[in-house]
């Protein structure tokens, strides 16, 4: 209890300092972590893995609140011109990204084609939660900021854009894929129904936000309202055959676009969301960075680290670059757009619920041990670069 409220206690102040050294928060927490794990606090340690239902659950929890955060960042001052960006990044950079993460684990870490194809769909959607220093940060401002909008939307969309591919992995290894009725289930359907109920919902809950405390003797509701909509909305969603990562990005977009007058409220359920999702990376990135010293990076070896980092430092890039091609960003806004593309908690998710439907995929642990290393570099590289990148475009 010393150990864990000592270290979540110096997340207080831990954001404002990243941004005076430029070093990335993320980086700090992962070595805090090794430290408490080295000078053995007695910590629910991994070892090297969680049971694949807590990695579910501890992961799935922080990323929709995430997404509630991300969403409610968003406001009306973004036009459909502004969307264009993130579309491209979506439509264009991910399948890029997914089709060359298949071909390195193919033929460079010799998978097979179902465990393949789950590794590309679990890495190639950005993470909403270690990407916090790259999003929108200021809710209320009337200047679009390209690059932060773009990594902020794409953040929220791609999450539930990757999960149809999760499926067909799943379905590969069971020998169970009927093509047709995946394409029209899991990818038309799911995303479709995902997006429209999650839009309904936050419509209504906009509106009622909006429009109750105009009645006398109502108040507006607290901000622990964003994380009762978050589970209810993911939930919901789930249930009714739906993307529930997708419903709970379009929920929170539509609640910030029913706003008819700039009030106080969408800014206290955007910050509580905030620190409950700060409160939680605490713990993931503490527990993960002992994890790195417990044993789940020795699986995969040199062979780990060589794919993260051609992974990061070449496909994601390159697959960014030509996405934007053409587009009315400037070199160093694409460049930045391109680089940051921050890999996190979503993927240990994706590869924890995959694991947790079937026990056919053989290599569990060193895709596993692979996902460990993406997200180990991701946290190093763009924690020293990001905070630099972004102040040069601000300059």
């Amino acid at each position: 209890m010393a150990g864990l409220g000592a270290a979540t206690l110096i997340m207080a102040w831990l954001p404002s300092i990243s941004k005076k050294i430029k070093i990335s928060y993320p980086i700090i927490l992962l070595m805090i972590g090794a430290m408490l794990f080295f000078i053995e606090i007695p910590l629910l340690w991994p070892n090297p893995f969680w049971p694949d239902k807590w990695l579910l659950y501890i992961s799935e929890a922080i990323v929709i609140i995430s997404l509630m955060g991300t969403g409610l960042k968003i406001g009306k001052n973004y036009s459909l011109k502004d969307w264009k960006i993130p579309f491209r990044l979506i439509l264009i950079t991910m399948p890029l990204t997914m089709l060359a993460v298949y071909f390195l684990a193919s033929e460079f870490l010799l998978l097979s084609v179902p465990a393949s194809i789950l590794l590309a769909a679990a890495l190639t959607p950005t993470d909403p939660v270690l990407a916090a220093e790259v999003q929108i940060e200021d809710m209320t401002a009337e200047d679009v900021n390209s690059v932060e909008f773009s990594l902020t939307a794409e953040a929220g969309i791609n999450d539930g854009i990757a999960f149809p591919f999760i499926f067909l992995a799943v379905l590969l290894a069971d020998n169970d894929l009927d093509l047709s009725m995946w394409f029209l289930d899991k990818f038309l359907l799911k995303i479709i129904i995902g997006v429209m109920l999650g839009y309904l919902i936050g419509i209504t809950l906009g509106n009622l936000i909006e429009k109750l405390p105009k009645i006398k003797g109502i108040n507006n509701p607290h901000g622990f309202v964003s994380l009762s909509i978050t589970f209810m909305t993911y939930g919901v969603v789930e249930l009714l055959h739906g993307y529930g990562f997708l419903a709970v990005f379009v929920a929170a977009l539509s609640i910030r676009y029913t706003e008819e007058v700039e009030g106080h409220i969408k800014e206290k359920m955007h910050d509580f969301a905030e620190e409950m999702e700060k409160l939680l990376l605490v713990v993931w990135i503490i527990l993960f960075g002992g994890s790195l010293l417990n044993g789940i990076l020795t699986i995969a070896n040199w062979s780990g680290a060589i794919f993260a980092l051609i992974f990061i430092l070449l496909v994601r890039p390159l697959a960014g670059y030509i996405g934007l091609w053409n587009t009315n960003l400037s070199k160093k806004e694409r460049f930045a757009v391109s680089f940051c593309g921050i890999r996190g908690i979503g993927s240990i998710f994706y590869l924890s619920w995959a694991f947790l439907q079937t026990d056919n995929f053989k290599d569990k642990g060193l895709i596993y041990s692979v996902a460990a290393f993406v997200i180990l570099f991701s946290i190093i590289i763009h924690g020293l670069s990001a905070p630099r990148i972004m102040n040069r475009l601000d300059s």
